[in-house]
């Protein structure tokens, strides 16, 4: 009897799993096209936020990370490139490298386009491209202008430092220290910095709080291309249709498969919770997954934990670690679910300040239905 129990146990499960796979394959389960998806490609955030650090922590993280937004901005205008450093490795890009990926016209750009450069000084720029060391100032346009105009009464003749190379002009901290944003960088093009578009946007100052938007063609590049190309995590059985749409008025869901990877991704819920219960996949039938409107969760990690008082919306990770997929608002008389995407800030390195919780959004992504698979 034993025998025959466990084989038609056995029998039962390999019969649902092609079920499953019938079913999966019938209603063809939404996957994001990672290929084809960037930054350019979300809607506008869909409420007002924050980001405010004391200036102690500006000092430990070595650039200032605030800001704020309202509703209605798109993502590229919210996001800076310490944002996304860790997860995307966006800090080992060039301009070359973007400029390979999409169609991108240098001869359309000018520096004020590049938004890194209104953090630079002459030191500075100097530090994140080294081989101008010998070259002198009067042949970089920007420089030559920069020494003529604060040093020279804008004049050229007489002025003899724009006979000095960049390296004898950077042992003066006071030359070294002039700011390239008291020049109209619109009337420069990137071919006046020699090496400027061959160099990793890490090396230059300041580029952590820079945003997107700043870096031409950046908010074009597919995911999947970034040099930690967005990863799918979990393929296989790792679908479930949505079964029932719950709306607030649900006390309590003890079988969630959301959380927080501080919490765990099996983080209950009482008290009011808003949720899917998901079916289809017989590995994950009647398991839960809870609207973050309805629940919060611990978040991030070291001081930048602190920020949006060290919690975040539940929620899972099925594309990785750079944003969080999020279920918003739920519709129970129509059955549609909001899928929502936050983001986050970490700062890493020699000074390793953690990251915050996923905090920034929510930006709208997908719109589900019951009985719609989903990919979790």
């Amino acid at each position: 009897m034993l025998y025959f129990f466990i084989t038609g146990w056995g029998i039962f499960w390999v019969l649902s799993f092609f079920l499953f796979a019938a079913k999966a394959q019938a209603n063809t389960p939404f996957v994001p096209n990672i290929e084809e998806m960037n930054f350019s490609t979300f809607a506008p955030i869909e409420s007002d936020g924050s980001i405010v650090l004391s200036n102690q922590i500006i000092q430990q993280l070595g650039f200032n990370p605030n800001r704020s937004w309202q509703k209605g901005q798109t993502l590229d205008n919210i996001i800076q490139l310490g944002d996304i450093s860790e997860g995307f490795g966006v800090d080992t890009f060039t301009l070359n490298d973007i400029k390979s990926l999409v169609n991108l016209d240098f001869d359309q750009l000018s520096l004020k386009d590049f938004g890194i450069v209104q953090f630079q000084t002459i030191g500075s720029l100097f530090k994140a491209i080294p081989n101008l060391q010998d070259q002198k100032i009067k042949t970089i346009p920007p420089l030559r202008d920069l020494i003529k105009v604060s040093q020279c009464g804008g004049k050229s003749q007489g002025c003899n430092l724009l006979n000095y190379s960049l390296k004898e002009i950077t042992k003066d901290s006071q030359l070294a220290s002039l700011p390239l944003n008291q020049l109209s960088l619109e009337q420069y093009k990137f071919s006046d910095i020699p090496g400027l578009s061959d160099t990793d946007l890490k090396e230059f100052k300041q580029w952590q709080q820079v945003f997107l938007s700043e870096i031409p063609g950046l908010n074009q590049v597919p995911f999947s291309k970034f040099p930690n190309s967005l990863s799918i995590n979990g393929l296989g059985l790792g679908f479930a249709q949505i079964d029932i749409a719950f709306s607030q008025a649900e006390y309590q869901a003890l079988k969630s498969i959301s959380g927080s990877y501080q919490e765990g991704f099996n983080k209950s819920c009482t008290g009011g919770c808003s949720h899917i219960e998901l079916g289809g996949n017989p590995l994950m039938l009647g398991q839960q997954w809870v609207s973050g409107n309805s629940q919060k969760v611990k978040g991030g990690y070291g001081i930048l934990g602190l920020l949006f008082a060290g919690l975040e919306p539940t929620g899972r990770h099925p594309f990785g670690k750079v944003f969080k997929v999020v279920i918003g608002d739920i519709d129970e008389t129509t059955g549609t679910v909001q899928i929502d995407l936050y983001f986050r800030v970490c700062k890493k390195g020699f000074i390793n300040l953690g990251c915050s919780p996923y905090g920034i959004g929510p930006i709208p992504f997908i719109t589900f239905k019951e009985k719609d698979w989903l990919f979790f």
